[in-house]
């Protein structure tokens, strides 16, 4: 790791992001690739979590009930889920992501629908000082867990644990949206534009929203730069599902499905 990865300074939950264009990024299964809240309850939860899993994926449940009683049956030590999380790596691309938007003067936030302990954890161990909003998962002594909601919001419609939708900029200012799966979709809705992959590419691509598809942080990273160069000064006017086609990404259009 260099220098500048090492140079890290500790970010409480929520650090403002005070920029006119921000990119906002799921981490499950985004800036983790490996999907950590996956990983970790299937080492340490009881069985039924999956049955919880699906009755969400299907949409018979909030994200907010999903992970609250997915939390209650985790049985695992402080000691034994810290350990578990120091396996847990990023998306090597996601430093030269991180460098663009600094250099472009995007603001850079991660929206986390996964456990604060784990986005903070890997975040620092990465040397990343990247602010982040995600649910709170407090010890209740023993093996015991319970999933606070700090950014649960009454009004989500969505009734998401952590409503995503509440962090993006305001008024006419924009955002970009880098994500994978459902919870990604109402902040994708509301972008100026998205990068997608999994559920969140076949969402957009259902809905015509203007998107690009990418694998990796590296692939991101180039989805990103061509769309700033041909649209960043334009006015934020309109969501992403109200505006016309968006220039070619790399062979890519805006309205393709995704990888």
């Amino acid at each position: 790791m260099s220098a500048s990865h090492r140079s890290v300074r500790r970010l409480s939950q929520g650090a403002p992001v005070p920029t006119r264009l921000a990119a906002l990024l799921d981490f499950d299964g985004t800036v983790a690739p490996d999907d950590p809240t996956d990983r970790l309850l299937d080492s340490f939860a009881r069985p039924e979590w999956r049955t919880i899993e699906a009755e969400w994926q299907a949409g018979r449940m909030t994200s907010r009930e999903c992970m609250q009683r997915q939390v209650a049956l985790l049985r695992a030590t402080p000691d034994q889920l810290d350990a578990a999380i120091r396996t847990i790596g990023i998306d090597p691309g996601f430093y030269g992501f991180v460098s663009l938007c600094r250099r472009r003067g995007v603001g850079v936030a991660i929206v986390s629908d996964g456990f604060d302990r784990v986005v903070r954890a890997v975040l620092e161990r990465a040397g990343l000082a990247v602010p982040f909003f995600a649910n709170s998962l407090e010890w209740q002594g023993a093996n015991r867990w319970r999933l606070a909601l700090p950014h649960a919001r009454a009004d989500c419609r969505s009734g998401a644990a952590n409503c995503k939708c509440a962090h993006g900029p305001r008024g006419d200012e924009g955002c970009v949206v880098v994500g994978d799966g459902r919870s990604d979709f109402c902040m994708a809705v509301r972008a100026r534009f998205v990068i997608a992959k999994g559920a969140l590419a076949e969402f957009c691509h259902t809905r015509g929203l203007a998107h690009a598809s990418f694998r990796n942080f590296d692939d991101a990273t180039h989805r990103l730069t061509e769309w700033l160069d041909h649209n960043a000064d334009r006015p934020a006017d309109a969501p992403a599902s109200r505006r016309g086609a968006w220039p070619k990404l790399n062979g890519v259009s805006g309205r393709e499905p995704g990888v």
